[in-house]
This record gives structure tokens, C-alpha cells and sequence, in this order.
């Protein structure tokens, strides 16, 4: 009897494949009529750029800290420290003062936080589909204030999860101003369906990175 090994000569060789870019530019983006989906992405592929999808809700913050921790640096002791002096008391009515600086939200100039735009028109896109019940709430904890978040909560549809694609919002142009250094106010188009809607925001630099601190949905 004569057993037959399956040759593994003929199988493919398996390669990697670049992610191609998945979203469209924004309606005020576009150049004329002959710029298409098909172009942006044709320009996008040949720029080398990757482009998160619309479900990814992945900010860098501009501290530069990475998103996968680094392995750490060969550890070596060091000797102690010579005692320092006793620092000085503060007074007792200025220990709430010093609470609210130390441990209160910081705010962050504008140099030290990403281009309000971009970030803004995720952040969008999120808010859309998290009242469309096509993401979780908890997605927003890190990027709203506790006033925000608990109104967004409130309005979410958990139970309307499964939209079809044709009616899902999409958001389609984003502008921004800068009144002072450290806020930006948002004005988006959102579309869904033959429905155009408007989402304004409120953005604000905090602990190093932007928090939206008011949004209102028309």
C-alpha cells in the first residue's frame, strides 16, 4: 500500500499587502466633478499614507507616548539622594487652591495639541454612530466631559444597532475656528441618507489633548 504526501511545492507564496485607504474626502475637499472615490484612493495608495477607517478611534496624543509599550531599558541602581531640606508648610486656606491645580483638568496650549480638523471630524463620525447605535458609548469617556458624555448616553439608541449602510450618517465637511489659544469650535454636516443635519462642538485643550466640552446636534 503506498501512501501520497501532498506536495507543498505548488502552494502560493504568501505576501503583505499594504491597507488601502477607506474613506472619501469631505464634500469641500473636492476639486471639480471628475474627482472621485476612485481617484482619492488611487492618490491616497500612491502617497504611501494609511488611512484609519471609521470605526477606529485611535488618537495619538502629542506627547509622543506610543500605543504598544516599548520594552524597557536594561535597569541599574543608582545611589541614594543626600536628605533635602524640610520644605516649608503652605498655609492651611491655600491647600484647596493647590488641590485644584495639582490634581484639576490642566489646560493645553494649542502648539502642544494635534490639528483640531482631523481629530475633529473623527470625533464626529464617532458621535454619529454612537447615537446611532452602531458603536459604544464608553468609546467617548476619554474624549467628552462628564456633562457630554452622560448627554450623549442619554440619547444613544442602543437598540437600533444594525443600520443599514444607506442610512447610516456620514460625516461630510468639517469647519473650524479658533477663537483663543487652546479651543476650537466645530461646525460639521453630517448626511444620512437624503437627510443633511448639523453637529456643533466645542473642543478644548486639556491634559494634553482635546476634550469636547459642549456639543449640540440640529
Amino acid at each position: 500500500m503506498t501512501s501520497t504526501v501532498p506536495s507543498t511545492t505548488n502552494r502560493p507564496t504568501l505576501r503583505r499587502l499594504p491597507t488601502p485607504a477607506c474613506e472619501p474626502p469631505y464634500d469641500d475637499e473636492l476639486d471639480g466633478p471628475t474627482v472621485g472615490r476612485a481617484a482619492w484612493s488611487r492618490a491616497a495608495a500612491e502617497a504611501g499614507g494609511a488611512v484609519q477607517g471609521t470605526l477606529a478611534l485611535a488618537f495619538v496624543l502629542p506627547t509622543g507616548v506610543p500605543a504598544v509599550p516599548v520594552a524597557p531599558i536594561g535597569l541599574r541602581l543608582v545611589p541614594p539622594a543626600a536628605p533635602a531640606a524640610p520644605a516649608p508648610q503652605p498655609r492651611p486656606d491655600a491647600l484647596e487652591e493647590l488641590d485644584e491645580v495639582d490634581f484639576g483638568p490642566q489646560p493645553t496650549s494649542r502648539a502642544d495639541l494635534p490639528e483640531p480638523r482631523t481629530w475633529a471630524a473623527r470625533l464626529v463620525q464617532a458621535l454619529v454612530e454612537v447615537l446611532a447605535g452602531d458603536r459604544p458609548v464608553g468609546q467617548l469617556v476619554r474624549w467628552t466631559s462628564a456633562a457630554v458624555y452622560d448627554n450623549v448616553s442619554a440619547l444613544a439608541r442602543p437598540g437600533d444597532r444594525g443600520t443599514s449602510a444607506a442610512a447610516r450618517g456620514v460625516v461630510r465637511s468639517v469647519h473650524v475656528s479658533e477663537p483663543i489659544d487652546g479651543v476650537a469650535e466645530v461646525a460639521a454636516l453630517v448626511r444620512r441618507g437624503r437627510r443633511t443635519t448639523a453637529v456643533a462642538l466645542r473642543l478644548e485643550g486639556l491634559d494634553g489633548r482635546w476634550q469636547c466640552t459642549a456639543v449640540e446636534l440640529g
